[in-house]
């Protein structure tokens, strides 16, 4: 009887967030043909739903440009921040040409694009948000990662105890065993050592998590070689390598199309990324980080 209600409340609390974003979706000058269920019918245990028939082609969701988490919009909502951000770069830039100094003579410095820290300020901009009420924390109250990557970062132990590392790639290597043990072991080593450069330089500085960095990561896109992006309702959006919905860009809205017709109450998914190789093959290289950067095996394609 007890587990029956447990049950119960976390189900109403779990219908209740959906309610709350599909609000904040249309307050906000979202459209949108669907709507953010939890429910076991998605294949991540949430995902969004047509809430209609939908033909091939339609406009399914269309989101503003000034709703989505981008640096510039960042820069735009929290001038204060921005120019704390600003001397972590400058600081930053300051210590790579110390470096190029002491090269050999004739090479050239590396030049940093602003669109190279866009996991940091993303996370900064995220966590400004939450602590200032901006209209932004509705959504990004909404955001959760559950994988063996985030767990490992969330638990805090990493850095003290090998077990717990170890511990992530078997959780991983139980999800997809088809990938060599090295290549998520690599991917992994690389994630780490982003956070600890994370960590190193914003810690104490601006506002700083690495739990919200790790989440923050895996829910945005980029939009160019120079713009990364986290847009509200895309990122709660499920991957498939047959995927229902295109993603483009028209008339300061950000879009997601059909590829074909959808019927009412089917779920909807993205294509994030390939894991093929120029002949067509599997690849384990870009496998192991769909594994590492989302918690998805590629196993099935």
């Amino acid at each position: 009887m007890l587990l029956l209600v447990a049950y119960l409340v976390t189900s109403l609390q779990s219908m209740s967030r959906d309610a709350v974003f599909n609000k904040w979706c249309l307050d906000s000058g979202i459209e949108a043909k669907a709507e953010v269920r939890t429910t076991p019918k998605s294949v991540a245990g949430r995902g969004v739903f047509a809430v209609e028939d939908i033909s091939q082609d339609d406009i399914v969701i269309s989101i503003p440009y000034h709703l989505v988490l981008t640096q510039d919009n960042g820069d735009r909502y929290f001038p204060n921040i921005a120019t704390r951000l600003a001397a972590v770069r400058q600081e930053e830039k300051q210590s790579r040409v110390r470096r190029v100094l002491n090269k050999i003579r004739g090479k050239h410095q590396h030049n940093l694009r602003r669109d190279d820290y866009w996991q940091a300020e993303l996370t900064t901009y995220a966590l400004s948000a939450l602590e200032s009420e901006h209209p932004w924390s509705t959504w990004v109250e909404q955001w959760q990662r559950e994988d063996p990557y985030q767990t490992l970062i969330d638990e805090s132990s990493w850095r003290s105890d090998d077990n717990a590392t170890i511990k992530a790639l078997s959780d991983f290597a139980a999800i997809a065993p088809s990938i060599p043990e090295y290549k998520v072991n690599a991917a992994v080593g690389i994630r780490l050592a982003e956070m600890n450069e994370y960590t190193s330089k914003y810690e104490g500085k601006v506002p700083h998590s690495e739990s919200m960095y790790s989440i923050l990561t895996s829910r945005a896109v980029g939009l160019s070689d120079s713009v990364t992006a986290c847009i509200p309702m895309h990122d709660m959006i499920n991957h498939s390598f047959e995927p229902n919905l295109g993603f483009t860009f028209y008339d300061g809205n950000f879009e997601l199309v059909a590829l074909r017709d959808i019927t009412c109450d089917e779920e909807l998914f993205l294509k994030y990324t390939d894991v093929t190789n120029t002949a067509g093959e599997w690849d384990e290289d870009k496998a192991a980080w769909l594994l590492v950067q989302w918690g998805i095996s590629s196993v099935d394609h």
